[in-house]
């Protein structure tokens, strides 16, 4: 588990150094469910399309509607390979 702005982005620069281990990402089967006026629940796929592989999962977001607009509070990510 990471917590922090920071450390989702140091985690992600040591795990995608340049754009060939980037892949394309791509979301799909999105569903958007309001659970109050300033908050909603977010399910989704993610694929990842690479040279050497095309792995995917399964996200769910939990957005608040903040003073700066919505943000993702919680993420839990899962991977289907």
């Amino acid at each position: 588990m990471s917590y922090g702005w920071q450390t989702t982005l140091d985690r992600y620069s040591k795990g995608y150094p340049n754009k060939s281990a980037m892949g394309k990402l791509t979301f799909s089967e999105i569903d958007i469910k309001m659970i109050s006026e300033t908050s909603a629940l977010v399910f989704g796929k993610w694929e990842l399309e690479r040279e050497k592989d095309h792995p995917w999962g399964l996200f769910t977001l939990v957005f608040s509607l903040t003073d700066d607009g919505w943000r993702i509070v919680h993420d839990h990510t899962s991977s289907g390979k």
